[in-house]
Order: structure tokens, then C-alpha cells, then sequence
């Protein structure tokens, strides 16, 4: 009981007040201004297609852009008739132009953007894209796609548009899962056990959850096929069986489980359902929360050996385990929900600063830890695929809600407002487009 207790604080399912101490470790909150290239989405036009899907797609587009954090947004038009002038457009404050035709095809639209530099009067990108029908369930998601492309011709890195992202609600007595898009629409409620649920994580395809449920009476490891509803169990072991992370290829699914008493940090190949692997070897502490780097040779996690939870890092099969998070003799501290950037070079977490869970950041090898929030309470931090930008779950912030933030700029966003939203997860991209062709790129930029 006392360990699934502790257990349970750390995976943030006590009231906040439990954890409400002054901690005496400062993280430096700072966040550089950077350049934003003014950027112009000209209206769609619509080429025997419906002008209100031209619209809709158009709207879209701009908000993706404007989420990516990467533009200054413009406003913008063209007269019908009126030619496209790059020299016009840069003499208004804009460094590119995106312009888009909406046009039909045998089941469903295709719609044509183009990136234009009128920095240098040249084009950036251009690339056709397959839309369904508008109206139907894909519509926005391969839209969002074709913005992703747009953000990869500016800046040379994808956006991260074309995402979901899962989470548990709480209800009356229970905690369901539920996914959303990346920006707030599509709302889709996943189980209706009346149970627990926790800890959702993304296969890296997109296409299974991972996840705890109590629906049988004990803490057991579940994946479910998000097309077809099927679900099988990948780890009813006695005690506890939480936490997943699947590595970069899929293959193996890390989790946290009992062994001898002890909750261990262990894998599974996902693929046979078989071949139990132990890779923490704790006396009298825990270790639980894994996540892998994108090579797939070690991963983070959080461990009490310390007295209170602190995260580390180590190698995937065993070895020693190094720790990351700030840690001052005789100051405690509260560090968990460790998830490692796709991009490789930082882990994010969640600290407990002057009695309330705030978000962090540090190097993959310990360096240069930094506070990303300083106000309300925010917590269970996860990646978009960009390696940019973060989810996490607020009880206080803005009434509540998941939010996303910027780690760059310090910007944040709503996703979903209200109470009992928890534990989010960022997929990678669902819908993965066919190369377009990008334009040359001019000397210089």
C-alpha cells in the first residue's frame, strides 16, 4: 500500500496540496526573442470547386501556421484579376506568401499550395495535395498535413499540424481516455469502462495506444488498435503494470512493473508479446515513467533513490544511471513525468516549485536545466513531433484544460478548456504525405 501510494503522487493523482512545500531550488526562467519573417496566407481560390471548402481549408492553413510559432502573421489579399506582385508584398512587412487553388477531382479536391520568398523574388515550394470530400472525417487532418509541408519549405523542418493528442478526463468516479486534434477539434472518447485509466502513450506509426486501465480490478498494460477497436494485454504481472513508452521502432514497449517487491523499469517485445526484459535493479526504491531517446540506446525515467523522485537517465539493457534533474543536498525536490525531446538533445518534465508542479527542461546530459513556467500549476509535460513545442494539463490555468507551449518563445495556447483533463500525449504525425517537390532555394537564404 505505501508504495502504490507513492505511485500514485507521482503520477499526480493526489490533491496538489500533498506535495505543497517550498523546495529551495531555483530554475533560471528565460526565454530569447527571436526574428519571426512576416508571413501572408492569401485568400484560396476555388477553380470549379466549392468556394465556402476554399475557405474552410484557407482557415485552417493560417491557424496551423500561426501554431507553428515560426511567422508573423499578415493580413492580406488580392483584387480578382490583380496579378501577384512579390515586390508589392515585401514593401508591406512580408517575407513570404503562401497563395492556394482549391480544385476538384474524382472523389474529393485537390488542393495546390505555393511558398513564395518575395525576399528574394523567388519560389520556395510548391506541392499539390488530395483532399476527402469537405465534410468528411479527413478533411482537416490532410489539410493539416499540407500546412506541415509549408512550414518544412520555410523553414527546413516539419510542422506538426497533422497530430493527435490522447489524454485521460476524469469523470464521476473514474478516468477515461479520449484523443483530440493538435488543436482542439475532433474530440473522440476512446473507453467507457467506468474505471481508471492512465498513462496513454503512441505507438511511433500513430496507429495503437498503450495504456493502464483497472477495468478488471488490477493495474494491467493494454494496446488497442485505434482503427478497428481491437485491444489485447500486454502485461497482466501481479502489483502494477504503468507507465508505457514505446521505443523509436516500435518494437519494444517500456513500462514500470513489480519485481521482488520493487517497481522496475522493464521492456517487452510488442511484436511476440513475449521476452520480459529487467533494466533497473532498485534496493528499497522505485523506478517507473520511462522514455526512450530517438536512437533508442538509453532512456529516462524517474527514480526515488534520492528519498524523493529525481529523474535519470541510463542505458537501454542495463547500467549506470545518471541523473539529470537539479538536485541540491538537504533541499529536496520533485521532479517527474519525464518525456525526451524527438530532437535528442533535452528532456522536459515537471518540478515542484514553491508548492506547485511548474514545467522544465534540461540536457539530455544534465546541462543547462531551465524553468519553462512560472505560474499556475502545469504538469505532465509531452512533445509534439517537432521537438518544439509541448502539451501539458493545467487544473488552474485559464479554468483548466490542456495547453500547449512554445519552448522557444514562451507562448501558450489552449487546447481543450475545463477540469479533470490529465496526462496528455503528443502522437507523431498521422498522416504522412508523399514528398512534394520544393522549388529551388535562393543563394543566401
Amino acid at each position: 500500500m505505501r508504495k502504490l501510494m507513492w505511485l500514485v503522487l507521482v503520477l499526480g493523482l493526489l490533491p496538489r496540496a500533498l506535495a505543497a512545500q517550498e523546495e529551495g531550488v531555483r530554475l533560471r526562467l528565460l526565454y530569447q526573442p527571436q526574428y519571426q519573417p512576416g508571413l501572408v496566407v492569401l485568400p484560396f481560390t476555388a477553380a470549379g470547386a466549392d468556394a465556402a471548402a476554399a475557405g474552410t481549408a484557407h482557415a485552417i492553413v493560417r491557424q496551423d501556421l500561426d501554431y507553428s510559432d515560426r511567422f508573423q502573421l499578415k493580413e492580406g489579399t488580392l483584387r480578382p484579376g490583380e496579378p501577384f506582385n512579390a515586390r508589392l508584398w515585401k514593401e508591406r512587412g512580408a517575407d513570404w506568401v503562401v497563395r492556394g487553388e482549391l480544385r476538384p477531382r474524382p472523389g474529393g479536391l485537390t488542393l495546390k499550395l505555393s511558398l513564395h520568398d518575395v525576399v528574394y523574388g523567388q519560389l520556395k515550394g510548391e506541392g499539390e495535395f488530395e483532399l476527402p470530400p469537405p465534410g468528411a472525417p479527413g478533411f482537416r487532418m490532410a489539410v493539416h498535413a499540407a500546412s506541415d509541408e509549408l512550414v518544412r519549405w520555410a523553414t527546413g523542418e516539419p510542422g506538426a499540424a497533422a497530430t493527435r493528442i490522447a489524454f485521460v478526463m476524469q469523470g464521476r468516479g473514474s478516468k477515461e481516455l479520449y484523443l483530440v486534434d493538435y488543436d482542439g477539434e475532433n474530440l473522440q472518447r476512446l473507453t467507457n469502462d467506468g474505471s481508471i485509466a492512465l498513462s496513454p502513450a503512441w505507438s511511433p506509426d500513430g496507429r495503437k495506444l498503450a495504456y493502464t486501465s483497472f477495468k478488471n480490478g488490477t493495474p494491467r498494460l493494454y494496446e488497442r488498435d485505434l482503427a478497428g477497436g481491437r485491444e489485447r494485454v500486454l502485461s497482466d504481472r501481479a502489483g502494477i503494470n504503468i507507465t508505457p513508452s514505446y521505443s523509436p521502432d516500435g518494437r519494444l514497449l517500456a513500462f514500470a512493473t513489480t519485481v521482488a517487491d520493487n517497481t522496475e523499469v522493464a521492456t517487452l517485445d510488442v511484436q511476440r508479446n513475449c521476452c520480459l526484459q529487467q533494466h533497473t535493479r532498485g534496493r528499497r526504491y522505485d523506478s517507473l515513467s520511462p522514455s526512450f531517446s530517438p536512437d533508442g540506446r538509453r532512456f529516462a525515467f524517474v527514480s526515488n533513490r534520492l528519498g524523493e523522485p529525481h529523474v535519470f537517465v541510463m542505458p537501454v539493457g542495463g547500467g549506470e544511471a545518471r541523473l539529470v534533474s537539479v538536485y541540491v543536498h538537504g533541499k529536496g525536490g520533485y521532479n517527474t513525468s519525464p518525456e525526451w525531446s524527438p530532437k535528442g538533445t533535452h528532456i522536459v518534465f515537471h518540478t515542484r516549485i514553491a508548492g506547485q508542479m511548474q514545467l522544465a527542461i534540461v540536457g539530455a546530459d544534465g546541462s543547462n536545466p531551465r524553468q519553462l513556467t512560472n505560474s499556475y500549476a502545469n504538469e505532465d509535460p509531452s512533445w509534439a513531433p517537432n521537438g518544439r513545442h509541448v502539451v501539458f494539463a493545467s487544473p488552474d490555468r485559464d479554468g483548466g484544460g490542456l495547453f500547449v507551449l512554445d519552448t522557444v518563445s514562451g507562448r501558450i495556447r489552449s487546447v481543450l478548456r475545463g477540469r479533470g483533463y490529465g496526462l496528455p500525449a503528443w502522437s507523431g504525425p498521422m498522416l504522412r504525405l508523399p514528398a512534394q517537390r520544393p522549388a529551388p532555394v535562393a543563394a543566401g537564404r
